[in-house]
C-alpha cells in the first residue's frame, strides 16, 4: 500500500477555509480599525496646538460654566461657549470638572435648543468634544442632547448639520448602548440623506457617523440598506484630491456593509465592486500608499471575495488588479501588506486566479512574506494553503517555485495557528507531489516533525505523528519482506 493512501487527514476545501477565516478575522479587524482610525474625535479650530494646555485650569472651567448658567449677553455667552469647547478638546479631565457643576450639561443643551444660530453652533461644538470623552460623558450626551441633534440633521443650517453629525459619530463610536439609543432616536435615515449634501464637510461628518454606527452592527447595517445607502454611495467613490477625507469614511461604510456578505449582491449590482477595484488600481501607484483609504478598500474587497468564486472572477475582470495588489505587497505599511494578503487568500479560491498567482511574479512576493512578522506570516500561509487546495497541479507549481523550502523552517514556530497552517501545507505537498518527500527530507522537515510529536498541543502532536507515520517510517511489512 502507498504511504499516501494511508493518510487519514482530509484537507479542508478552499470554501471551508474561507468561511472559517472570515469569522476568525471579524473581532481582530475591529481592533485594527480602532487603532488605525479613531472611533471618537475631538474637533479643533485653527488655533489649537497639540500638547499645549493653553493655561486652562479646573477653576476656569467652573467659572465659565457658572457664567453660562447666568445667561449673560449673546457676545459673552458665545465667547464662553467658544472657550469651553476649546478646553474640552485639551483633555477628558476638564470634561469631568464640567460635569461636577450642577446642571452643566442641561445648560449647554439649553443653548443648543435656543433661537440664536451662533450660540447653537458653539453649543453643538461643545457637545461634540464632550462626546469624545469617556463612556459616561458620551452616554449623558446621547440621552440628553442626541434627540435634538437628530432633529437638527434635517435643518437648513448646514454648519449645525455638520456639527451634529460629527457628535453623533462620536456617540456611535463609543459603545453598543449609544448605537442602540441613536437608532431608537431615528438617526439613520437623516444621516443617510446627508450623504447627498452639497457641502463636503457635512458629507464627511455624516459618513463618519455612519461608519461608526455600522461597525459590528449587522442589524443597523440592514437599516442603512433599507434607508437607501447603497444607492447614494457610488457617486462618492471618486479618487480626487479634494475627496480624500470623504472617501476614507465612505470606504469604512463599504467595509462594514460587506462584512457579513448579506448586502454584497446589492453592492455588486450597483457597481460598487467595480469601483472599489478601480480605486485600488488607481491608488496603487501613489507612494507612500494612503493607508486611511487603501486599508478599508482592501478589506472591503477581501470581504466581498470571501463569498462565491464568481465575485473574485468579477473583481479580476480588471486586468490590472493582480499587478496592483502586487504593488501593495511592496508597501512599507504593514497593515496594507496584511490586508493585501487577506485579499489574495480569498481570490486564490478561484482556480484561474490561483493559476495566475502561481505562474507570475506574485508567488515569489507572497513567499517572501513568510519571513515577515507574525501577522504577515500568518496571512501568507493562508494564501499558500488556499492555492495548494486546488490539487496536485497547483502543488507541483508551488514545489517548482521552492515554496516548501520556505515553509519547513516555520515548523519551529511556537504559535499553534502558524504550526497548524504550516503542517497543513506540508501535508498537501507530501500527499499530492512526487518530489515533496525528498525536498522535505533534504531541508530537515523530518527533524521538525519529530520535535513536534511531543508538542503540548495535542492537535499539533497528532498531526506531526501522522505525517511521520505515513511518509517517513518504514512499515513492518516492508521490514519482513526484506528479511
Amino acid at each position: 500500500m502507498e504511504h499516501k493512501d494511508k493518510y487519514k487527514h482530509k484537507t479542508d476545501s478552499v470554501r471551508d477555509i474561507k468561511d472559517r477565516r472570515n469569522q476568525e478575522t471579524i473581532s481582530l479587524r475591529k481592533d485594527k480599525r480602532e487603532k488605525l482610525i479613531s472611533s471618537k474625535r475631538f474637533r479643533y479650530d485653527e488655533t489649537h496646538k497639540d500638547g499645549d494646555d493653553h493655561g486652562f485650569t479646573p477653576q476656569l472651567v467652573k467659572d465659565i460654566t457658572d457664567k453660562l448658567k447666568q445667561k449673560s449677553s449673546q457676545t459673552e455667552s458665545k465667547e464662553n461657549l467658544e472657550q469651553l469647547r476649546k478646553i474640552f478638546g485639551v483633555g477628558v479631565e476638564f470634561i469631568d470638572v464640567f460635569f461636577s457643576v450642577e446642571n452643566s450639561l442641561q445648560c449647554i443643551v439649553g443653548y443648543l435648543t435656543g433661537n440664536d444660530s451662533e450660540l447653537q453652533q458653539e453649543a453643538a461644538w461643545c457637545l461634540t468634544n464632550i462626546s469624545a470623552g469617556s463612556h459616561e460623558h458620551a452616554m449623558s450626551v446621547a440621552k440628553m442632547a442626541a434627540p435634538y441633534m437628530v432633529t437638527f440633521l434635517s435643518s437648513n443650517n448646514q454648519a449645525l448639520q455638520d456639527m451634529c453629525a460629527w457628535t453623533l459619530g462620536n456617540l456611535a463610536g463609543d459603545s453598543p448602548e449609544c448605537k442602540t439609543l441613536l437608532c431608537a432616536q431615528g438617526a439613520i435615515h437623516p444621516l443617510v440623506k446627508l450623504l447627498q449634501s452639497p457641502v463636503p464637510a457635512v458629507v464627511q461628518s455624516s459618513s463618519f457617523a455612519l461608519s461608526n454606527i455600522t461597525m459590528d452592527s449587522p442589524n443597523i447595517s440592514r437599516e442603512l440598506v433599507t434607508a437607501g445607502v447603497i444607492d447614494v454611495l457610488p457617486p462618492l467613490l471618486q479618487v480626487t484630491p479634494d475627496n480624500r477625507d470623504i472617501l476614507a469614511e465612505v470606504s469604512w461604510i463599504l467595509t462594514n456593509l460587506s462584512t457579513t456578505g448579506e448586502h454584497v449582491p446589492s453592492m455588486i449590482e450597483k457597481g460598487i465592486l467595480t469601483q472599489v477595484v478601480q480605486m485600488l488600481v488607481k491608488l496603487s501607484n501613489n507612494q507612500p500608499h494612503d493607508a486611511q483609504i487603501v486599508t478599508p478598500l482592501l478589506r472591503c474587497l477581501g470581504n466581498i471575495c470571501s463569498g462565491p468564486d464568481e465575485y473574485s472572477t468579477s473583481a479580476a475582470e480588471n486586468p490590472r488588479l493582480l499587478h496592483s495588489l502586487g504593488l501593495y505587497l511592496d508597501s512599507g505599511i504593514s497593515h496594507i501588506v496584511k490586508e493585501t494578503l487577506w485579499v489574495f487568500s480569498n481570490i486564490a479560491g478561484e482556480p484561474l486566479i490561483a493559476e495566475s498567482i502561481v505562474v507570475g511574479p506574485l508567488l515569489e512576493k507572497i513567499t517572501q512574506k513568510l519571513s515577515g512578522s507574525f501577522d504577515i506570516k500568518h496571512e501568507a500561509l493562508y494564501v499558500l494553503n488556499n492555492i495548494a487546495c486546488h490539487g496536485a497541479e497547483a502543488c507541483d507549481c508551488l514545489l517548482e517555485h521552492h515554496v516548501l523550502e520556505h515553509v519547513i523552517p516555520i515548523l519551529k514556530s511556537h504559535d499553534v495557528e502558524i504550526l497548524n497552517l504550516s503542517l497543513g501545507f506540508c501535508e498537501m505537498m507530501l500527499r499530492l507531489t512526487e518530489a515533496g518527500y525528498n525536498i522535505f527530507e533534504k531541508y530537515e522537515g523530518v527533524c521538525r516533525l519529530e520535535s513536534l510529536e511531543y508538542h503540548s498541543n495535542t492537535t499539533i502532536a497528532t498531526k506531526a505523528h501522522e505525517l511521520l507515520d505515513t511518509y517517513f517510517l518504514i512499515d513492518n511489512e516492508t521490514v519482513d519482506d526484506n528479511t
